[in-house]
């Protein structure tokens, strides 16, 4: 019930998510979810899709762990960290929850255990192909969210977006 788009640039990236959460049948706009989805932990951008607890979770963890490099295999021990502190906290280490997370001028697209570098663009979520058709087309992530809460039921307004261009 969400979406998260990812455009990466010579000298950054940029994330933008949708506003949308739900709970049962019930969903929140706006305001109330602004950073449910998409935030700045400690340096890191973090955009997930899935359950808002996942979400809540790995912005938790950021608030105490960091990522040792800007590659794959640094995400991926950052991610097996992760569910070991979840399972910690939970009882249940699963990694649920899609996420793009943007360290220093990459992102990464995180789908359970598997891990990739965004090279050029990239979107999870209810709204992805919508999303991906308009960053195909050479769209900002904020217009290819825009896209998919337009015409998906599952993604919302309004855009939130996170820039780091320009990154060290």
């Amino acid at each position: 019930m969400s979406i998260v788009a990812c455009r990466v640039y010579r000298d950054g990236f940029e994330i933008s998510s949708d506003s949308i959460s739900v709970r049962r049948c019930t969903q929140e706009k706006g305001e109330n979810t602004k950073h449910a989805k998409l935030a700045e932990v400690n340096g890191v951008v973090i955009g997930g899709v899935g359950y808002a607890e996942g979400n809540s979770l790995m912005q938790l963890f950021l608030c105490t762990h960091g990522i040792a490099a800007q590659d794959e295999r640094a995400i991926l021990e950052f991610i097996s960290e992760y569910s070991d502190w979840k399972k910690s906290k939970t009882g249940n280490g699963a990694v649920e929850n899609s996420y793009i997370i943007g360290v220093g001028k990459k992102a990464f697209a995180v789908e359970g255990w598997w891990v990739s570098e965004i090279k050029t663009y990239y979107a999870i979520g209810a709204g992805m192909d919508y999303a991906l058709a308009a960053l195909s087309f050479g769209r900002s992530t904020a217009d290819a969210v825009a896209v998919a809460a337009k015409l998906s039921i599952f993604c919302e307004l309004p855009v939130i977006t996170i820039s780091k261009r320009g990154a060290k």
